[in-house]
């Protein structure tokens, strides 16, 4: 059967017309449909679903990756994962390759032998090698991102031989299936592991105060053999080890399946026993129901896909975001960990940790406004879980009683000195920007007991560090002495750390109110707002701080933090938008020129400018350099895999259709002209908004609210027309400003704004992908 989605209707539905009401502006109206729904109270009369049976495996797979060409690197491999364990495919050599990951081995060694990158580096796994019998001559490969899975075969001179793999979302085993035809014929799956050593070149004693350093030595792995199952053991001098068990199961002369478990303990080392009772448990589900285990990996992925939906006329971009969005669930859950700096698919090179002056907070702004809250979960958890590493880092140590820092780099368990690394001892922005992150994460449910638990005590340390730091200048003003600009220099009265700062004490006092706290230092944080130098200006725009301009070709936009994303200065409040215009327009990297598009593209759209958005976005999909490059299976490269720079195109994507900041929630805020028909569906806002929207021919047809928490519902539709409204009830709907509405929506209640001029079907459809772009990644 073709799978061909281009002609179907994907989110369809139907409503009246004659149940909406006319919105006059300034107006207070009070709307009433046709007919109630006595079974569910909240919900429309006839309302239309919008998500209508659609048939999401048809959808996905337009966007799957396939290879006709034997993928020989990891830029072009095939990739999986569950969020903790991972692998990728390729051929080397006339071998096959397949290579394990887990996303949280790390070393555990203490600041005597140097800075994170030396002393608690992430560490690579190993990979199996099988080799065929013949020569391979190319392949016919699926990587199928609707069910996670490759499927397919590698064809020598001799035969064939099938695979199909997947990394199985519930249970933590990387399974394999092989069966070779012809004259082709199995071989034993050879196992390769990796040094436990840093891949970080240099000494730390370059950086460091603590010289001379230990040089931290692991013992080599060791093999042993538990009944069939071959267990590979790594032991850390440090503490802890972690161990890669797997299962070569053979059921004939040309078929058998090959079951991986990978192991971490610490301070234990328990990962060997754990690793094989993994491996057994599986064996037993298998055993029971092959078809079962696989089907309820696949219904988790099922279930993920619908929680939002996005279209847009670019074919190669929409396969690009839903293999993005495939990404980020391989890459993060609940129960694991964020994601670093590599993501899932670590190869070592210079950046074996997580970076916090940028990776750690880009790679999770994709999860928010596409209603994936589960993959941010992480992020918050472990910040709260490592509060205690958070204070211990702080120098000098009388300022650890009230506050809390977060060092640049460090492994999961965010542990490191504040001077630890000499180049970076006066960075001090790294944790009230994650902590960025998750006020989202509170924002985007409203839940208070996130707020009260996990965010408000760490946010208000990382701004008392910040308090220690501050003195007030001869102009009465309170400024902040030489602190660190990411990759600039340390800079006086840094404009990422006023940023920052005032940023943080909105939230302080704001968080105080909702929570009705009464927190001695609201006075204190209210002073810090009305007494805090300017943000340095110059010709160019805000500058990097008081004595150094902002450089325009430099690929980090942290000067402009006060615009995106704190939105502190924005299109609402600036007294000078010249400023805010000048500022985003110039700032053009001409080094690292995708990295720098995660962050101007949103830039641009918070200031509505669409096409300047757009064009910065596909930056990360087209402008390739020597050091900068998107592999064929569409992951990010520079130098090593950085996975923010490759899953931020979604963030670009969302913030054209949809931005929340400010109380406010606006749709289609910063379209290009050259997107007449988009859509979206169940995207999520601030204040725990669902919204879906469409637009056709430049034109808003409609746009649906719910409310998840019953908060106030301010809306900007860009409806360009006679506004229409459906409802269940009678609902008080206000202009407060034009094209700006008040809406009294209670928990659970929808309603829906549509254009009356246009008379819209409430459907949404899918563009299509256009033949010759479908399946753009692969080989």
């Amino acid at each position: 059967m073709s799978k061909n989605i281009g002609r179907r209707k994907f989110i369809k539905g139907t409503a009246g017309a004659t149940m909406g009401a006319l919105v006059l502006p300034g107006s207070s109206v009070f709307l009433c449909s046709c007919d109630t729904d006595k079974n569910s109270k909240n919900k429309i009369p006839g309302s239309p679903d919008l998500l209508a049976n659609p048939d999401w495996e048809l959808l996905m797979s337009d966007h799957d990756l396939i290879w006709k060409k034997v993928p020989s690197d990891m830029k072009e491999a095939p990739h999986f994962g569950n969020g903790l364990l991972g692998s990728m495919f390729w051929v080397e050599d006339n071998i096959i390759r397949l290579q394990v990951f887990r996303t949280d081995v790390h070393d555990h060694a203490d600041h005597t032998y140097g800075w994170p990158a030396y002393s608690r580096p992430r560490y690579q796994i190993g990979y199996f090698l099988l080799k065929p019998k013949g020569n391979i001559v190319d392949c016919d490969l699926r990587q199928d991102i609707y069910n996670a899975e490759l499927r397919g075969s590698i064809n020598t001179n001799l035969g064939s031989i099938s695979l199909h793999h997947l990394v199985h979302r519930l249970d933590d085993i990387i399974y394999t299936k092989v069966e070779c035809s012809g004259s082709e014929e199995l071989s034993e799956w050879q196992w390769h592991p990796f040094e436990a050593k840093t891949s970080r070149g240099g000494d730390p004693a370059k950086y460091g105060p603590y010289a001379p350093y230990k040089k931290l030595i692991n013992p080599d792995h060791e093999v042993e053999s538990r009944g069939e199952i071959k267990v590979s053991i790594q032991d850390l001098t440090a503490g802890g080890d972690y161990a890669t068990a797997w299962l070569e199961k053979r059921h004939s002369r040309t078929h058998e399946t090959l079951l991986v478990n990978i192991e971490n303990s610490y301070p234990d080392k328990s990962s060997a026993g754990n690793s094989v009772s993994n491996i057994e448990k599986v064996e037993n589900k298998i055993e029971n129901g092959l078809k079962r285990w696989i089907n309820k990996h696949q219904q988790w992925w099922h279930n993920y896909y619908p929680e939002s939906y996005v279209s847009f006329p670019d074919s190669v971009g929409q396969t690009f975001y839903w293999t993005n969005v495939y990404r980020l669930a391989c890459c993060t859950r609940p129960d694991a960990q964020y994601i670093d700096t590599p993501g899932m698919w670590s190869s070592g090179g210079p950046w074996p940790y997580s970076t916090h002056d940028f990776n750690t907070q880009i790679v999770h702004f994709p999860v928010y406004t596409a209603n994936r809250l589960h993959l941010g979960e992480a992020l918050v958890e472990s910040i709260h879980r490592n509060r205690n590493n958070l204070v211990d880092n702080v120098v000098p140590e009388e300022w650890q009683e009230d506050s809390a820092l977060l060092p640049l780099a460090t492994a999961f368990d965010l542990t490191g000195k504040r001077d630890g690394d000499l180049r970076y001892s006066e960075m001090v922005g790294c944790l009230p920007w994650l902590l960025n992150n998750c006020w989202l994460q509170y924002r985007y449910t409203m839940d208070k007991e996130l707020l009260r638990v996990k965010i408000f005590p760490i946010l208000k340390r990382s701004i008392n560090l910040y308090r220690h730091l501050l003195f007030e200048g001869d102009d009465g003003k309170l400024h902040l002495p030489p602190t660190y600009s990411p990759e600039i220099s340390n800079i006086s009265d840094c404009n990422m750390d006023l940023a920052l700062l005032k940023w943080g004490c909105q939230k302080l006092i704001e968080i105080s109110r909702i929570l009705n706290i009464d927190d001695p230092l609201i006075p204190e944080w209210k002073r810090i707002i009305d007494n805090l130098v300017d943000y340095p200006t110059d010709e160019y725009g805000y500058r990097m701080g008081k004595d150094k301009s902002a450089p325009l070709r430099h690929r980090h936009m942290s000067h402009l933090m006060m615009i995106y994303p704190l939105y502190l200065e924005n299109l609402d409040n600036a007294a000078d938008i010249d400023l805010l215009e000048k500022s985003v327009r110039n700032y053009e990297p001409d080094w690292a020129v995708k990295m720098g598009a995660s962050q101007s593209s949103p830039a641009a759209s918070a200031l509505g400018f669409g096409n300047l958005a757009h064009q910065r976005m596909n930056y990360i999909l087209y402008r390739d350099t020597e050091n900068e490059t998107l592999g064929k299976n569409g992951m990010y490269y520079l130098a090593t895999p950085c996975i923010e720079t490759s899953l931020s195109y979604n963030t670009c994507v969302q913030d054209m259709m949809l931005q929340s900041w400010g109380d406010k929630i606006r749709v289609f805020p910063a379209l290009p002209d050259v997107w007449q028909d988009v859509a979206f569906h169940k995207f999520r806002a601030e204040g725990a908004f669902l919204i879906s929207a469409s637009r056709k021919n430049g034109k808003t047809q409609f746009v649906k609210i719910k409310s998840l928490a019953g908060e106030p519902c301010i809306v900007v539709p860009s409806i360009n027309g006679t506004l229409g409204v459906i409802s269940s009830r009678e609902t008080s709907i206000k202009e407060v400003s034009e094209g700006c509405y008040e809406i009294e929506l209670n928990k659970g209640e929808e309603i829906i704004l549509y254009n009356r001029d246009t008379k819209p079907e409430f459907n949404i459809e899918p563009i299509p992908v256009e033949n010759e772009k479908r399946n753009y990644f692969g080989k």
